[in-house]
């Protein structure tokens, strides 16, 4: 229950963070794009190999891409090996309201993307938040609450909640564009 009441003034703050940053960003197209960002919950292995083959079929394409996954757990197992192009925050890196701190997530953040990816469909404070304090050109997401403030493009695959799915029609509708 506690956890609720946190969550739920997580969810208040953010939106408040959110309706503060007004700035819409200008369109990128995808064959100028160079340095691309993607957020996902890793907190599923299988979610990871998804976003692992959407991460390899951008580099090539020539693109540099960088990953930020959130494991849902108070330390990060063995398991997850961070890299130079691939990182993740844990609840470790969460501030008291669940929401990301800055400070300890740092890079990413900080890393003007041409464009980001926000590969989840869940509504996750702790996935949003992310998207609300980074420097990216241009953010692309999933159809939920807040989507359309959170995002400057969102994506509705209807029933279909396969990530590397989302990731691809993403792709797809910007190539179109």
């Amino acid at each position: 229950m506690f956890d609720n009441i946190k969550n739920f003034i997580g969810k208040i703050i953010l939106s408040n963070q959110v309706s503060a940053k007004k700035n819409r960003h200008l369109f990128m197209p995808f064959d100028k794009a160079q340095e691309i960002g993607i957020i996902y919950n890793a907190s599923e292995s299988n979610n990871e190999q998804k976003i692992q083959q959407f991460a390899s079929d951008l580099r090539n394409e020539g693109k540099k891409v960088y990953l930020l996954g959130f494991v849902n757990e108070k330390e990060l197992s063995y398991k997850k090996v961070p890299h130079i192009s691939s990182e993740f925050y844990w609840k470790e890196k969460l501030n008291f309201f669940n929401l990301p701190s800055a400070e300890k997530i740092g890079r990413f953040i900080d890393t003007p993307f041409d464009l980001l990816f926000n590969v989840y469909h869940e509504e996750n404070i702790s996935l949003q938040g992310v998207s609300v304090l980074s420097k990216a050109k241009y953010q692309l997401g999933a159809q939920m609450n807040l989507a359309t403030q959170l995002f400057d493009i969102t994506i509705d695959t209807g029933d279909n909640k396969d990530l590397y799915y989302l990731a691809k029609q993403m792709e797809f509708y910007l190539k179109a564009i």
